[in-house]
């Protein structure tokens, strides 16, 4: 469907489209490559998955998660793949980003340089986009007049040395 869609659609939205694409997610439906490696668990015989529901189907994947066995490497790449096919078909992601982010933040007790680095790519994404820095110049000029403060007492520092070297002379 996606092909299909592309081709139907003029070369600027197939171009901005595999953009966005590449932007949103980089999963490459990894999941896809695994799962003809997995065995299929012996209980999905009746009925087969392609005859379930949304909700047979999630009950089904929440039933296999919770086993013990099972490795997050698996896992992962899974839900990679339905969060892609998610944002392919309805153009937004399924849940709230920020609240994710947060969260993870949260959870890991906002790690001092991933916050930095994440500021900083905010910072030049909002930049480009926009084509004025995110923060108020007053910010900066703030930041201007406290780092011209600083150099004036090293240099008043250097004279007042300068002065007691030259008196016990």
């Amino acid at each position: 469907m996606h092909k299909l869609f592309c081709v139907r659609t003029s070369k600027k939205n197939t171009l901005k489209r595999n953009s966005q694409k590449k932007n949103i997610l980089n999963a490459k439906d990894k999941f896809s490559q695994i799962r003809e490696s997995l065995s299929a668990p012996a209980d999905l015989s009746e009925p087969k998955p392609d005859q379930l529901d949304l909700t047979q189907l999630g009950e089904l994947a929440i039933k296999l998660l919770n086993d013990k066995n099972l490795e997050v490497s698996k896992v992962r790449p899974f839900f990679w793949s339905l969060v892609e096919a998610y944002v392919d078909r309805f153009q937004l992601y399924p849940f709230d980003v920020s609240k994710v982010l947060f969260s993870h933040l949260e959870l890991n007790d906002y790690p001092e340089k991933t916050v930095k680095k994440l500021v900083e790519k905010l910072e030049s994404q909002f930049e480009q986009s926009h084509g004025r820095p995110l923060r108020k110049l007053s910010h900066l000029l703030s930041q201007q007049k406290i780092l011209d403060d600083e150099i004036q007492e090293l240099r008043d520092s250097i004279k007042y040395a300068a002065m007691v070297a030259e008196g016990d002379e």
